[in-house]
């Protein structure tokens, strides 16, 4: 019998760790949209690298190829290849797979690139559909995700000292971990899937945009991104969707 994986696609590295348990279980092919070295820092693929393989399983060809900076100037200059690349490398890896599933991080009006890591696996899904069209779920990267509740599990303890283990060992998320640990206490005993519900609405104001304007004033960034005039065109291209923006 042919085995069959799941995809598992995250906008940052680090946010694997959030289903360390079910990459044990399930094995599925990976792909990270970024380094991970955010505005000055050093990239942190190599920590997920070894992540994905202490849990057995694979890191899809190109991840990570994109710093957070160049990830945002591609958002900026409505840079829609280099999204539809991206699709294209993943579609790939999943069709090889021939993935039942389709994981990835959940919108959730934190980070421009979270929303968008949730578009393109919304357009894998669909290059990958054919017959029998994977099912389609989200992990929350942040406590503000988008979706209703599906599945949630807890893990036994020693499934959960590997996991501490390995999240002990992703040392640039350190102090991520614990506040992360400190806002939600349960997010190292249990992993969850939510239902995506974020539908690309028109007229959405999403917390990253202040953040955005913050760094613009204080000289950090040049221009900021917004969701409507930038954000949400890509998406709709992805999803095929009119790139307009009228209803």
């Amino acid at each position: 019998m042919t085995s069959r994986f799941p995809v598992l696609i995250v906008a940052h590295p680090g946010h694997e760790l959030r289903l360390f348990n079910w990459m044990e279980r399930e094995r599925p092919r990976v792909f990270i949209l970024s380094d991970g070295s955010g505005g000055a820092q050093g990239s942190r693929l190599d920590y997920s690298v070894s992540t994905v393989r202490a849990a057995g399983a694979t890191m899809i060809e190109s991840s990570g190829t994109r710093s957070d900076r160049e990830w945002y100037a591609a958002i900026l200059a409505g840079d829609i290849p280099a999204f539809t690349k991206t699709v294209d490398a993943i579609a790939a890896a999943a069709l090889t797979a021939q993935a039942p599933i389709v994981v990835s991080d959940a919108a959730d009006g934190y980070n421009p690139l979270h929303d968008l890591c949730q578009a393109i696996a919304g357009a894998v899904v669909a290059r990958i559909a054919g017959d029998a069209p994977p099912a389609f779920l989200v992990s929350p990267a942040t406590a503000n995700a988008i979706g209703t509740g599906s599945t949630a599990w807890k893990l036994e303890n020693e499934a959960m000292r590997r996991k501490q283990l390995a999240v002990s060992a992703y040392t640039p998320l350190a102090q991520e971990a614990a506040r992360l640990l400190a806002e939600a206490p349960d997010a190292l005993c249990t992993e969850r899937f939510l239902v995506p519900t974020f539908d690309w609405p028109e007229d959405w104001t999403p917390e990253w945009e202040a953040f955005g304007r913050t760094r613009v004033n204080e000289g950090r960034f040049a221009t900021p991104i917004t969701y409507r005039d930038h954000v949400l065109p890509i998406a709709k291209a992805l999803l095929g969707r009119d790139a307009g923006h009228g209803a």
